[in-house]
């Protein structure tokens, strides 16, 4: 599965964008009514601009859900985990016994682990502010996360392939972050319309946009 998916992951990215833009520009806020998810969101992404991104503060916790990612989805595909090691400044490792996949291995970079964990508890208890608050935070931590650990030289893109991470990983990303929004917006249901919705833009946009694009190529030739 793969490279089919792969591909259509490239021929998803423009319907998945424009999907979540359209989720994005939907919301109406206002300077003295900001969502709780909002400003956690802000202030994380505010701490890590002028805090965390530092080398010497360390990475101590976004190695930890990395790793555990691996974990989680080896365990979910049949494996065992035998070792987890966890550092600051060094990075991380995960040991599991089986022969693994793909899936495995790229899963940190579009999967985020602690929000998922937040949205679960979210199902058991009533609107909190703080549980509210802690999913934005979750939400800005995956995200610089998965930027700083997003490189040429990260053993994990090179072992799937980097024009496989290039294919699937931007679509990958915006439909998570797209369900989650939608999920927080108006429940299941809301994950329902998304997807619905991702349909009729795939039928509207992608077929078109990728026509252009395969027509203008040819004209450079």
């Amino acid at each position: 599965m793969k490279w089919p998916l792969a591909v259509s992951m490239l021929w998803s990215f423009p319907a998945s964008l424009l999907l979540l833009w359209n989720f994005v520009v939907s919301q109406q806020y206002s300077l003295s009514h900001f969502p709780p998810i909002v400003m956690g969101f802000a202030g994380y992404l505010l701490m890590w601009f002028f805090i965390f991104k530092r080398k010497e503060v360390g990475s101590y916790f976004s190695t930890l859900e990395h790793e555990v990612t691996h974990a989680i989805f080896a365990i979910l595909s049949g494996h065992s985990v035998q070792h987890i090691r966890i550092t600051a400044h060094e990075g991380g490792e995960i040991r599991y016994k089986g022969k693994g996949n793909w899936l495995i291995t790229i899963a940190p970079y579009f999967f985020p682990t602690i929000t998922v964990i937040l949205l679960s508890l979210r199902l058991c208890i009533e609107q909190n502010y703080w549980l509210e608050l802690g999913i934005g935070v979750s939400i800005a931590f995956h995200i610089t996360s998965s930027y700083v650990e997003t490189h040429g030289s990260q053993s994990d893109l090179k072992q799937v392939g980097r024009f496989f991470a290039l294919c699937f990983l931007p679509t990958a990303n915006v439909l998570t972050y797209t369900l989650i929004v939608a999920y927080l917006q108006s429940g299941f249901s809301g994950v329902g319309v998304s997807v619905k919705s991702l349909y009729h833009f795939l039928l509207s946009y992608s077929v078109p946009a990728y026509y252009f694009a395969v027509e203008n190529t040819k004209k450079l030739f």
